[in-house]
């Protein structure tokens, strides 16, 4: 669904597609100074006497420098994310082990992380899954704040998905920074941007 299907406002269109040429920039940038390393190396990188000898590790070296731009920009995963709004049809929590932590891992020490999904039936019909949420599990944390009927808002380049508020709510979550503010305001009091009670006609 594209933002202008949506009717957003003109800041969170802007916001949307700010997020979406930020890493086309840094993309584009990185692989150009890799080809200007690549001008500027070759010569030497093949006249040594081992490269000269192997040269496929050469090539090897020079497509693995093409390829780190791929993974250091986001330009991947700017392209799998959208802008959507919808209903949701259901909520999966999946937990699974981490060991990222600073202490020698175990199995009775390991940490376990929550990632919660959601199948959002969008204004098509269409179900889609969305990964919105994922972190560490903690005793006091809040897994169900997602339920099934909730209508949900996410803004391309935003972490958040958040639910939009209903005309008897009197808070509403901006989509940008995920903090919280009155509904009786129009914009977001930290970031600034309009806040997702537009949809439910405040």
């Amino acid at each position: 669904m594209k933002n202008n299907e949506l009717n957003l406002p003109a800041d969170l269109k802007k916001f949307a597609r700010v997020s979406k040429l930020k890493p086309v920039l840094v993309f584009v940038l990185c692989e150009i100074t890799a080809v200007l390393f690549f001008l500027l190396t070759k010569d030497f990188m093949y006249n040594t006497e081992y490269i000269a000898k192997y040269k496929i590790i050469g090539h090897a070296f020079y497509v693995i420098l093409f390829i780190i731009p791929l993974f250091i920009s986001g330009i991947r995963q700017a392209f799998s994310d959208k802008t959507y709004i919808g209903t949701v049809e259901k909520v999966k929590v999946s937990t699974t082990q981490d060991y990222q932590r600073s202490f020698k891992p175990t199995i009775d020490t390991g940490y376990k992380r929550n990632t919660i999904y959601l199948f959002v039936r969008d204004q098509n019909g269409d179900v889609e899954k969305r990964k919105v949420y994922t972190t560490r599990s903690m005793d006091n944390q809040e897994l169900d704040y997602f339920k099934a009927g909730d209508k949900v808002f996410h803004i391309y380049g935003s972490k958040y998905t958040v639910i939009v508020p209903t005309p008897s709510d009197t808070m509403a979550q901006c989509a940008v920074c995920g903090i919280t503010t009155d509904i009786k305001e129009e914009y977001c009091h930290k970031c600034g941007y309009t806040l997702p009670s537009f949809f439910s006609g405040k």
